[in-house]
């Protein structure tokens, strides 16, 4: 008798421990990473130009999944880089010029940028975070 509840017991260990091992192995392990820079993920608003970018981390690069302009529409994006402490991409507007944004640092739901085109012009900036 003592024996068996010795056993059970022993049983009940393995099995909670390999829950809780399933639990935190299923929380956001694998092969993805914390993101780099925090917040940089999201949605962010141009307000200047009314145009909204959404960047996410896929656990190894940032990537933008839409550059969407209120009265254009969606802009094409012709490359995106990820160097370990800079996010860069650049989208193509309407007219043709190719307009690259270069995310420096994330302030709570600001983000601060530079930027540049192939018109010539050229300024820092900063992105609102949309809900």
């Amino acid at each position: 008798m003592k024996r068996n509840k010795i056993l059970i017991s022993l049983a009940l260990v393995v099995l909670l421990a390999s829950v809780l091992a399933c639990t935190i192995g299923s929380s956001g392990g694998g092969n993805t990473s914390p993101e780099p820079m925090p917040g940089l993920a999201g949605k962010w608003r141009d307000v200047y130009e009314g145009t909204v970018h959404t960047i996410v981390w896929t656990g190894t690069t940032y990537k933008v999944t839409s550059s969407v302009n209120d009265e254009s529409g969606r802009y094409e994006i012709l490359s995106e880089e990820w160097d370990g402490n800079t996010f860069t991409f650049v989208y193509r507007v309407p007219d043709g010029a190719d307009v690259t944004i270069e995310c420096v640092s994330v302030r709570g739901d600001e983000l601060d940028i530079n930027w540049w085109s192939t018109n010539g012009n050229s300024g820092e900036d900063v992105f609102y975070r949309e809900p």
